[in-house]
């Protein structure tokens, strides 16, 4: 590191006595990663992210990437981790509406990022015997890293004040709120899943799992929000636009994200991290023994829907949800080498050519139960041409994905569609 760097990141752990924010929010410098081989980076930010100028310039410190945006929002993640409230978190999010921060999320403790996803799980005596060594292991961190950062937050704010949010039983969590000058930070703690901080300029704070909007329309104006963002070309061929798209990253939550991606749209407010552990997953690396089929009812009863699970893909049905803006949620059966030629056809501008019926029996069939899987978001198609247009959860790499109509109905085992 030159000599030129080095004095700003020291100047970043002082703390003079002079500072107005708590020298308990600091710590004792002593902050360990919880995962060591998270890309760090050496600087704590603490005092940045509670600096009014910072948020509204939206100018913090250290190495962050731009991730697709929610609608009428921008997101950017760190891609190394700095010390927040004396711990190391392991990831950090920043939501911005295109003038100001609106959000900062820091996750100082993260199922999906710390087991990871394994192929198919558990496999074996041995993995199980690791998987139980690493939950007992989770289990110690959370423990100890909620407790430090309440007792951080209790010592400098005074102690804070429960809440709850979401309506359904199976989303509902409980928070407890600081306040600090004109910020409110908000602690959840979900057992066997998550320790993580929700910073919000005071009178910003969300108080529903659903947006305003939604919240306060009855069915015919939800229905109207819903069906402009609907377009159909003149050949027939019905989108629907404006959907964000999550990152999954290494975690076996694409189940999740999808589910994420399309409830953003229909006006939920969840993140994929809250989505998750009210889906009670068992730290396997897989969504195996979790309560997918549960969560999709939850997040669609939490927003006066309904949601209908078939085991087949009915294109007539699928073309009615799209016409009235409802995306199609499928969980499918997938090869490495599918992938890899459907990650082509979404780099170039061509119509992905139909199959043959010896391309189509080679395919990964639905009922091959066991066999790798994978949920996507239909939000298009053209009959005429037989194509599918669709979104995965990963990031950019998820968009202008295309796929034919027989290879998808052929594949798919799970498709459920929201409706009012």
């Amino acid at each position: 590191m030159s000599a030129r760097i080095f004095p700003f990141l020291a100047l970043l752990f002082l703390v003079p006595e002079t500072q107005a924010i708590p020298n308990s929010f600091f710590g004792n410098g002593n902050a360990i990663p919880i995962i060591p081989a998270f890309p760090r980076f050496n600087a704590d930010l603490t005092q940045e992210f509670l600096d009014e100028a910072k948020w509204k310039e939206e100018d913090f410190s250290g190495p962050w990437s731009e991730e697709p945006s929610l609608p009428r929002m921008k997101v950017r993640r760190m891609t190394a981790n700095p010390v927040v409230m004396g711990e190391v978190p392991m990831t950090v999010v920043a939501y911005s509406d295109g003038s100001e921060t609106t959000e900062l999320a820091i996750h100082f403790l993260d199922a999906g990022l710390y087991f990871g996803y394994q192929p198919g799980g558990e496999k074996d005596r041995e993995a199980r015997t690791e998987g139980r060594n690493r939950r007992h292991e989770f289990d110690r961190h959370f423990e100890r890293v909620a407790e430090s950062v309440r007792e951080r937050l209790e010592e400098g704010c005074g102690r804070g004040k429960s809440g709850v949010m979401g309506r359904h039983p199976m989303l509902r969590a409980g928070f407890t709120e600081y306040r600090w000058d004109n910020f409110v930070l908000r602690l959840i703690e979900r057992e066997d899943h998550s320790v993580s901080l929700h910073i919000f300029r005071r009178g910003n704070e969300p108080n529903l799992l659903i947006s305003p909007e939604w919240s306060g329309a009855d069915r015919r104006d939800r229905q109207a929000m819903l069906e402009k963002n609907v377009v159909e070309s003149e050949t027939g061929e019905i989108r629907i636009e404006g959907l964000p798209v999550f990152t999954q990253g290494m975690t076996p939550f694409c189940g999740i994200h999808s589910l994420a991606m399309v409830g953003y749209h229909l006006g939920f407010r969840g993140s994929p991290e809250w989505i998750a552990a009210s889906a009670d997953f068992k730290n396997t690396g897989s969504a195996g023994g979790s309560d997918m089929i549960g969560v999709h009812r939850a997040v669609a009863e939490e927003l006066d829907m309904r949601v209908g699970i078939s085991s087949h893909l009915d294109w007539d049905r699928v073309e009615r949800s799209l016409r009235q803006g409802l995306p199609v949620i499928v969980w499918r059966r997938v090869s490495a080498a599918r992938e890899k030629h459907h990650a082509a056809v979404a780099k170039s501008e061509s119509v992905p050519l139909a199959l043959t019926r010896e391309q189509i029996e080679e395919l990964p069939q639905s009922d091959e139960k066991g066999s790798p899987s994978h949920a996507s978001v239909i939000t298009g198609i053209d009959r005429e041409a037989g194509v599918v247009h669709y979104l995965e959860p990963w990031g950019y790499a998820g968009k202008n994905r295309r796929m034919r109509v027989e290879e998808l109905g052929a594949t798919a085992y799970a498709v459920f569609h929201f409706r009012l």
